[in-house]
């Protein structure tokens, strides 16, 4: 049987056996500070008396930065002040737009879209951006419309905790027949935790509550409970019983200030002094062009923000609005990139902000909106995580792997979890989030997590996410505004992705089955001394690995146009698919260590043993020639694109792997080991070289760990050829 010659390392094997809330740092309306209190509603003050609207709403007129309030956009209003003031009565009074509003018990709400009345928190008071309405007849003027929706966060801040009043059952028959929709993002005092199955909350009698016939939630102690109706041709993720109909999903949504009191949080003044320090670093003209930095060198690749919502309207405005921790995790991941920014280039560049104290206050931040998370605090987690080590030569610290396994949770607390298409209710954009935010999760783990040498955090068995579609649009440029958050209906439009990420979740699939299937504890007792099912699981792994780079081949090719400063960011993904490849030929090798000849039927001692050398010899030489690859190029910018954070690691496990070809290979009997054990010893002089050239003080640390690495093995080189 032939296996050496031009075969690929793939076809060697194929040819066998065929901060406390944040909301005190967004623009508030400057009112009176509130303290909590159990009798009569306190004075305020009547210079900022609400709008036409709210007060024949008796609504709360919430304002973030300029007119039109929270309640006008919402319905398409015109926000005036045009109605003189009435004096309260305690009588029936007509809306002034005509309808009755009947006197009744002031009660909790029916529904999240019915009109509330909310006061304003004490912690939003001490914005020094506050606007006062006029007092006289004169029409407030339009602000630009920001839409923060995807970011997962309220326009006032994700993490408001504004105080609930309560308010009338029965609403405007005006607007009571408009169709009912929600957001948890938009939701300004609660967050969402989603109820499991075996919770103290259990969803079977949670289901039987009495809902709003519209609205299909349900306020019970100052917690909502909110039911949603998944749709039953919804797309979910391959092997969910397809005949099995999904019961309504039931989301809890706790009011935010029964959260006040919990540790561990920061003092309210540090984080009030941390934003203020922010925007002294980055004002907000400079930010708004490192946001768009984000989305031309970043977002290509890991797209865990919303281009069509976050580059609309007034950016500067809805940077004012993000929360601390994504606000600082985006600036500290974009800025490696400022370089190619005209205006930044040459008037920050010489006094650009600590990226160390940009990630101290995102974490810091991280830390405030635990207690109480929106979808902005999972994003700020992630790109932590995307942050490469502080010492360019150790791998990381447990504080990463404990970061993940947060983050994870963080992402199943949210429901992120559920198929996100056919949530009724919820807005396309959101449900497009969501998606993306849960496979950005799990591609952080599984890969995170590999290199670390633990256990993924994710059961396959515990998420029914159908996998992502690609993108067929052609973007050239991401920083540019994307298209309206109302496009992408269709549930194929919900799932798409960029081509980096389609392909990257892709393979992140069959490296989880890789590890699944080898690498678990006990999967590893059932494979670690059994060539013959090492093989047998092995083989429909590596045709999904040949089918996938078959696919993405074209896909991921790099670009030779030198004209184009959207750097080539597919280098990462290239190296993750050959450390795929060498998992799986490393669960390979370890049956091949574990099993006498003698005990191995003859095929797999002679041919099988062959072609399993032969493949991670075709492996290793890939390595090298993807290595000397990159240094060729490395005039062309390629370290300057993004990185995903966990290549380090895939650089060191390449080194391990090499080390360990060579081991097997010195260690197996056959009249040409000293060839195949010099040609090794070629690749890996070649491969110790370009990690030289790479590492150097000039170079880039993403190569220094495999390096270290290195010259530990060959210094135990000795000890590993020794034959027992």
């Amino acid at each position: 049987m032939e296996l050496l010659g031009d075969i690929s390392f793939l076809d060697a094997l194929e040819s066998l056996n065929d901060l406390p809330s944040l909301d005190s740092l967004t623009p508030t309306v400057d009112t009176p500070a509130l303290v909590p209190h159990h009798g009569p509603r306190p004075y305020r003050s009547r210079k900022n008396r609400p709008c036409d609207f709210c007060r024949a709403r008796k609504a709360a007129c919430k304002i973030t930065v300029a007119p039109p309030c929270v309640l006008c956009r919402s319905y398409g209003k015109e926000c005036t002040f045009d109605q003189t003031t009435k004096r309260k009565r305690s009588i029936a009074q007509p809306a002034e737009d005509g309808s009755p509003v009947a006197q009744r018990p002031r009660t909790e709400l029916d529904g999240q879209d019915e009109i509330i009345h909310m006061e304003t928190s004490p912690r939003s008071l001490t914005s020094s951006h506050s606007w006062s309405p006029p007092t006289n007849g004169h029409h407030r003027m339009k602000s630009s419309h920001v839409e923060l929706e995807d970011w997962g966060v309220f326009p006032n801040g994700s993490a408001s905790h504004q105080k609930l009043s309560p308010t009338s059952q029965h609403v405007n028959a005006k607007h009571s027949s408009k169709p009912k929709g929600f957001s948890f993002a938009l939701n300004p005092t609660k967050s969402a935790v989603w109820v499991g199955d075996t919770g103290e909350a259990d969803p079977w009698l949670c289901r039987r509550y009495h809902y709003g016939e519209k609205s299909d939630d349900c306020v019970l102690s100052r917690i909502t409970y909110q039911r949603i109706r998944p749709e039953q041709n919804a797309p979910r993720r391959d092997g969910v019983n397809e005949s099995y109909e999904e019961p309504p999903l039931i989301f809890m949504l706790p009011d935010d200030q029964l959260a006040e009191k919990s540790e561990p949080r920061v003092e309210e003044g540090t984080i009030e002094e941390t934003r203020k320090e922010i925007t002294d670093l980055i004002p907000d003209h400079v930010g708004e062009r490192m946001l768009k930095l984000f989305f031309r060198f970043i977002y290509p690749y890991f797209p865990i923000l919303s281009r069509e919502q976050m580059l609309s309207g007034d950016i500067q405005a809805g940077i004012r609005a993000l929360p601390l921790s994504l606000l600082a995790a985006i600036y500290a991941t974009t800025l490696p990139f400022m370089l190619y920014d005209d205006y930044l280039a040459t008037a920050v560049v010489h006094s650009a902000p600590s990226a160390v104290r940009l990630y101290r206050i995102a974490w810091m931040g991280i830390n405030q909106e635990i207690h109480t998370p929106r979808l902005s605090t999972l994003q700020a987690c992630l790109l932590i995580l995307q942050r490469a080590p502080t010492n360019r030569y150790l791998m990381d610290t447990p504080w990463r792997w404990s970061c993940t396994a947060w983050t994870v949770s963080l992402a199943n607390i949210m429901g992120l979890c559920k198929s996100s298409p056919g949530l009724v209710g919820l807005p396309a954009w959101e449900r497009r989030l969501r998606g993306r935010l849960w496979w950005a999760v799990y591609v952080m783990d599984k890969w995170s997590l590999l290199g670390a040498g633990m256990p993924s955090h994710i059961n396959d068995d515990n998420f029914d996410v159908p996998e992502p579609t690609l993108d067929m649009r052609i973007v050239s440029d991401y920083s540019d505004s994307g298209p309206s958050s109302s496009a992408g209906q269709e549930h194929t439009d919900l799932l798409a992705v960029p081509t980096h990420f389609y392909h990257l979740v892709q393979l992140t699939v069959i490296l989880s089955d890789i590890v699944k299937a080898f690498y678990s504890v006990r999967a590893t007792s059932q494979t670690a001394t059994n060539l013959d099912l090492a093989l047998e699981r092995a083989k429909p792994l590596r045709s999904r690995l040949k089918d996938w780079k078959e696919e993405s081949s074209v896909a991921i090719a790099q670009s030779d146009d030198e004209s184009t400063e959207l750097l080539d960011g597919n280098a990462s993904l290239r190296l993750a698919y050959i450390i795929a490849v060498m998992t799986l030929y490393r669960a390979l090798l370890r049956a091949i260590e574990n099993t006498p000849i003698s005990t191995a039927s003859e095929h797999n001692a002679t041919a099988g043993r062959a072609a399993i050398l032969a493949g991670t010899k075709e492996c290793a030489k890939e390595a090298v020639e993807f290595a000397e690859d990159l240094r060729s190029r490395g005039a062309t910018g390629v370290w300057d694109a993004f990185w995903h954070s966990w290549s380090r690691s895939n650089f060191a496990l390449a080194t391990s792997f090499l080390m360990r070809v060579l081991v097997n290979m010195n260690a197996t009997p056959s009249q040409s080991r000293e060839e195949e054990v010099g040609d090794v010893r070629a690749l890996i002089a070649r491969w110790r070289r370009v990690l030289r050239l790479m590492s150097g003080n000039s170079g880039n640390g993403m190569t220094s760990l495999a390096l270290l690495r290195l010259e530990g093995d060959l210094l135990q080189e000795k000890s590993l050829l020794k034959v027992d």
